[in-house]
């Protein structure tokens, strides 16, 4: 199921063999709140950015609307760094907010917290370290974080 919904919206995670791994680890959760660092901005020739990666069909927040209709009572709510992210759908919020910035992430998220928060952002060793050092408080106690994406040598 996960993965026909990743392909519907045009996401990229079936593809490159996230489906089986969330399947997993999802088993069981019911979420009420998600958090998904990088929607997946169009921009051509800025850092993350889909063009040339993204599956037909593909608009901004692909994995956003995937991660709604799988966990159909969780408010999901997404950050990018681009403006052609920005959408309000049923039960999705996204921000601009850059995640490496710890003012900004507080500015944003206050006093929230999530159930599950999934770095997709710039897959940058570096910016994947400081987004979860901003973000861990904003995991509650028995929550998930995944970081996508972790490569040798990424460090930039």
């Amino acid at each position: 199921m996960l993965g026909n919904l990743f392909a519907m919206y045009g996401s990229d995670k079936h593809i490159n063999g996230y489906t089986a791994v969330y399947e997993s680890l999802f088993r069981g959760v019911r979420p009420t709140a998600l958090l998904e660092v990088g929607i997946g901005t169009m921009i051509p020739n800025v850092h993350s950015s889909m063009v040339g990666f993204a599956r037909p069909n593909y608009q901004p927040g692909g994995s956003l609307r995937a991660w709604r209709d799988y966990f159909e009572s969780a408010e999901i709510d997404g950050i990018d760094v681009q403006p052609d992210t920005q959408f309000s759908e049923t039960r999705i919020k996204t921000y601009i907010c850059d995640s490496t910035n710890q003012e900004q992430v507080g500015d944003t998220f206050g006093k929230m917290k999530f159930d599950i928060i999934i770095d997709d952002g710039s897959h940058a060793a570096n910016d994947q370290i400081q987004t979860m050092k901003n973000l861990l408080p904003y995991l509650r106690d028995d929550g998930i974080y995944v970081i996508e994406d972790v490569h040798p040598g990424s460090y930039i």
